[in-house]
């Protein structure tokens, strides 16, 4: 049965929200080095549309959207701070995942 979340988790959520800014594609290319197929796969994006967020302002050009920019945040976060997890905390989203 579902549950209302606790202050608690409010203030991690917060938390979250402040630690976990939106990232725009060419910050987290500064941070990290993958080519922009490897991009489209962590945005879940097409190739072509990584091409189009770096295209020179005109016509080709398209801004990321926010859900896409909070995507990488999560994604360098993870990156930054995985090594610290416990090994068990990634067996047990593994075995939620299933």
């Amino acid at each position: 049965m579902p549950h209302y979340p606790s202050k608690r988790h409010w203030n991690l959520f917060d938390l979250y929200q402040e630690i976990c800014a939106p990232i725009a594609p060419q910050k987290f290319l500064a941070r990290w080095e993958v080519s922009y197929t490897e991009l489209a796969r962590l945005t879940e994006t097409s190739r072509s549309t990584v091409g189009h967020w770096f295209a020179v302002q005109g016509r080709s050009h398209r801004q990321p959207s926010i859900l896409v920019c909070r995507r990488l945040a999560e994604v360098d976060l993870l990156w930054r701070y995985g090594d610290r997890l416990p090994p068990q905390l990634i067996a047990q989203w593994m075995h939620q995942s299933k």
